[in-house]
């Protein structure tokens, strides 16, 4: 599957390919220490908006962390696998700032593709993944399709997306990598096996990534939340939203703000770490 490209996005202008001999220069920096001269790729990109690349951006957090960084001047290339409509609404509101791209998680192909678009493109200083699945049963039984789809969604393609935009931004010496987990990860319930395994994983590769790249001034952090006010959680409740609401110790959920607030701190520098995880909720853990 092509990856489609909304025709509303961002100027060619904005965009230039990254060149062969800033790959090279990959090789070389990892021995350079102490002062040194900005190499081309560097330079280029300061006459540019920062770009950043958000998986899964036309509603909930995404949609968040989209708004904040087109405020803090970013331009922005964002996927989405359903929603034409709302994607196209994107691409006018913010026309300029965004590039929309139809992405299947699900399919190798499609995400090989949307790689190729972004090697086409500026390298991002920023990386956000918000996409996920959630599909609940037990783990006994018949589970093979169900895993495979899961894991390809929720693990093995952000996991491929951030390996290879690591390549992209390792010239530049600089970046931020983001995931955004579940504290389903830690939590153990009748059902979750599947889906909270593979965020799991994606914290455990995340963590990894982090020791590989930080020689290259990338960063990388996961950010596991609770229940959220998104189309997900109003899915999972199937209703019930108030019964699961009364159930938290606080009586509240976070809204999707409370997520994209690290998320951008992060990005910005003024949250400091990497390779870790940072878990918010309002009681959901004590019991």
């Amino acid at each position: 599957m092509k990856v489609e490209m909304t025709l509303r996005g961002l100027s060619p202008r904005i965009f230039t390919r990254v060149t062969n001999a800033a790959k090279n220069d990959l090789i070389a920096l990892q021995h350079q220490t102490g002062v040194r001269k900005m190499s081309s790729t560097e330079i280029e990109q300061e006459k540019t908006p920062p770009h950043a690349v958000v998986i899964g951006g036309t509603s909930g957090i995404g949609f968040c962390i989209i708004e904040r960084l087109i405020a803090l001047g970013y331009v922005v290339s964002f996927t989405y696998n359903s929603g034409n409509s709302s994607a196209d609404n994107m691409s006018a509101r913010f026309e300029g700032r965004v590039r929309g791209y139809r992405v299947d998680l699900s399919s190798s192909e499609s995400v090989a593709s949307f790689v190729e678009c972004l090697r086409d493109a500026p390298a991002p200083v920023a990386l956000v993944n918000t996409a996920g699945v959630l599909q609940e049963g037990l783990a006994i039984g018949a589970i093979t399709e169900r895993l495979r789809f899961v894991n390809t969604v929720n693990f093995l393609s952000p996991a491929i997306i951030a390996s290879e935009v690591a390549t992209l931004m390792a010239p530049a010496r600089r970046g931020a990598i983001i995931n955004v987990t579940s504290i389903a990860s830690r939590k153990a319930g009748v059902g979750n096996a599947i889906y909270g395994s593979t965020k799991i994983a994606l914290e455990r590769f995340t963590a990894s990534l982090a020791l590989e790249v930080a020689r290259f001034g990338i960063r990388t952090l996961c950010v596991a939340p609770g229940f959220v006010d998104t189309p997900m959680f109003r899915n999972y409740a199937k209703g019930k939203d108030n019964d699961l609401i009364s159930k938290l110790p606080t009586r509240e959920i976070l809204a999707p703000e409370d997520v994209a607030n690290p998320v951008i701190a992060f990005i910005e520098g003024r949250l400091k770490t990497t390779g870790t995880t940072i878990v918010l909720g309002n009681g959901e853990m004590t019991f």
